[in-house]
């Protein structure tokens, strides 16, 4: 389908959602939002699409919602009613669901500032890598807001509760350097080398074996809430599924007869 607030293209098996609103920094409008939702939920239903990067145009990954648009478009007491009506018809919801339930790998690419709910896009990509330029912050506190909920549900097992404390509550600004320390990002690169870091990790994802890599994914999901003797009853029964897959035996055979395994997801 056709976009307009954002670029959604496939490479060889890699969709690239990149946000393009350069001239507001990405910033999210009920528009891009909704596009964002269609066009990973078109990914995740593409069976040629093994990987999702996600990035942004121009100087920012995502500046969060756009305040103007979303919150002094109309009069507040006319746009709080319309806002909880359409959240009840179901015509705004949050773009976070799609991507956290995506089964496929994905990678954040941040080129630039990622913030309010440029975070917790990120946060809700498997892998960030980011350039030297990037920088994060969960605005939200600064606004009379709390986070939406990657930074209740990921930020403080990404980085550990006490600097998910400091990042909430203080909103203050954490910069690339500090987001590879403290493990908010995987890795830092050059800007120019971002989306050729990004694509290179796409390509060591693209080759594990699909159905593996979406139980791995639900598995790490469902171990955030499940109680250990639950989770090992779930963790038998899927494994039992994965070997009866082709690509358990051609894993299986590949690493005898020393070769690369050629995958096909079945």
């Amino acid at each position: 389908m056709p976009y307009q607030d954002l670029i959604y293209e496939k490479k060889d098996g890699v969709a690239i959602l990149t946000f393009n609103r350069p001239e507001a920094m990405n910033a999210g409008t009920v528009q891009s939002y909704a596009e964002m939702g269609a066009a990973v939920t078109e990914a995740a239903e593409d069976e040629d699409v093994r990987v999702l990067i996600v990035t942004g145009a121009g100087r920012a990954f995502h500046a969060g919602d756009d305040v103007r648009q979303i919150f002094l478009g109309q009069d507040q007491q006319e746009r709080e009613a319309q806002w909880r009506i359409r959240r009840v018809k179901g015509v705004i919801t949050s773009p976070l669901p799609p991507l956290l339930a995506f089964p496929k790998p994905t990678v954040a690419a941040v080129n630039g500032a990622a913030v309010g709910e440029g975070m917790e896009i990120a946060l809700c990509c498997d892998i960030r890598i980011a350039s030297e330029n990037a920088r994060f912050a969960e605005l939200f506190v600064r606004r009379g807001l709390e986070p939406d909920f990657a930074g209740f549900y990921l930020l403080w097992r990404i980085v550990g509760l006490g600097r998910a404390y400091e990042i909430a509550l203080t909103g203050d600004f954490v910069d690339a350097a500090q987001a590879e320390r403290i493990g908010l990002v995987n890795k830092v690169v050059a800007p120019e080398r971002l989306m050729d870091e990004a694509m290179a990790m796409a390509e060591r994802l693209k080759k594990g074996a699909p159905l593996s890599q979406i139980a791995i994914k639900r598995g790490i999901a469902k171990s955030f809430s499940t109680e250990w003797r639950t989770m090992a009853e779930y963790l038998d029964s899927m494994e039992a599924l994965l070997y009866q897959t082709e690509d358990h035996i051609e894993g299986a055979r590949s690493f005898v007869e020393r070769r690369e395994p050629q995958f096909k997801g079945r």
